[in-house]
C-alpha cells in the first residue's frame, strides 16, 4: 500500500506563490536597472523556454528566463547602440558583468516564492487541518511526493513549507529523466515504493499528469480541482476505465478518503 501525492497546487499553493513571486521580481528588475518591459520579456523567455524544452525538467528553471530576458536586454541595447554609432566598434551580446545580475534574479525568484509559502504555512487552515492529517498518513502508509520540477528547487518548497514530522519519499522528473505523465516516471515511482499499482492511489491537481498519468499505469486517482474548495464533496468519475477515478472538491477530503482506501485495500 502506498500514497502518491503531487507537490505543486495539492498540497503547497504553488500558483498563487509563483504570481507573487514574479510581480516582485518585476520591482527588483526595476530597481536593478535592468530596464522597462519586465512582464513581456518573462512571458517570451518563458515561452521559449517550455517550447524547446519539451518533457525536460529544466523547462521550469527561471533561471533560463532571467538569461535569456537579459540576452533580448542586451540585443536591444547593441541595436540602438549599432544605430547611433555607425563607425565605432561596439561589444555586443552577454557579457561577463552581466552574470551577476541573472544569478540576482533568480535569487531574488526564490526568495519571494518562499517567503510566501512560509507565510501561508503559519495559517491556521494549514496548521489544523492539512498538516496534522500528512503526519498521521504518513505514519500509517508509505507516502510519494512525485513532481515534474527540478530537485533543488522542490527541496526549498518542502523545507519552506511542509511539516517537519512527516514522512515521505520525493521523487522529481530530475531524477528520472523523464515528466509525468511518462511510462517511464510511473514505471520509476512504482519501483522505488516496491508496490503493485493496484495498492496505490495518486493525489493531484493535474489531470493529464496524476490522473490520467496514473490511470493508463493501473493506479487509482483522485483529482483534486482546488486545493481548499468549500465543499467535503468526493465523486467518482464516470470512466469506461476499470481503474476508479474521484474527483474531490479539496486536498483534505481525497486525503481521508485515500486513507480510507488504503485501509479498506489491506483487508
Amino acid at each position: 500500500m502506498a500514497l502518491f501525492l503531487d507537490l505543486d497546487n495539492t498540497l503547497l499553493p504553488s500558483k498563487p506563490a509563483y504570481d507573487f513571486a514574479i510581480g516582485e521580481c518585476a520591482k527588483d528588475w526595476m530597481e536593478r536597472g535592468l530596464g522597462d518591459g519586465f512582464f513581456s520579456l518573462y512571458e517570451s523567455a518563458r515561452k521559449k523556454v517550455k517550447n524547446r524544452l519539451v518533457g525536460h525538467s529544466s523547462n521550469r528553471l527561471r533561471l533560463l528566463c532571467f538569461k535569456l530576458m537579459m540576452d533580448e536586454v542586451k540585443n536591444q541595447t547593441n541595436f540602438k547602440q549599432e544605430s547611433d554609432l555607425k563607425h565605432q566598434s561596439v561589444q555586443s551580446g552577454f557579457q561577463t558583468k552581466d552574470i551577476s545580475d541573472v544569478l540576482w534574479m533568480e535569487e531574488r525568484y526564490h526568495l519571494h516564492f518562499l517567503s510566501y509559502l512560509k507565510s501561508e504555512s503559519k495559517k491556521e487552515i494549514y496548521q489544523t487541518r492539512l498538516f496534522p492529517k500528512l503526519v498521521e498518513i504518513s505514519n500509517q502508509f508509505p507516502v510519494f511526493l512525485t513532481t515534474n520540477e527540478t530537485l533543488r528547487t522542490q527541496l526549498l518548497k518542502v523545507s519552506s513549507f511542509l511539516p517537519e514530522f512527516f514522512r515521505f519519499t520525493l521523487i522529481t522528473s530530475e531524477e528520472v529523466g523523464f515528466e509525468k505523465p511518462s511510462t517511464e516516471f510511473f514505471s520509476y515511482v512504482l519501483e522505488s515504493s516496491k508496490q503493485n499499482p493496484e495498492d496505490c492511489i495518486m493525489l493531484g491537481d493535474n489531470w493529464e499528469d496524476d490522473v490520467q498519468g496514473a490511470n493508463r499505469h493501473g493506479i487509482a486517482s483522485i483529482h483534486i480541482p482546488k486545493m481548499w474548495g468549500e465543499d467535503a464533496d468526493l465523486i467518482k468519475y464516470p470512466s469506461t476505465s476499470k481503474i476508479p477515478i474521484w474527483t474531490a472538491s479539496n486536498t483534505v477530503t481525497a486525503l481521508d478518503f485515500a486513507r480510507l482506501w488504503l485501509f479498506q485495500s489491506q483487508k
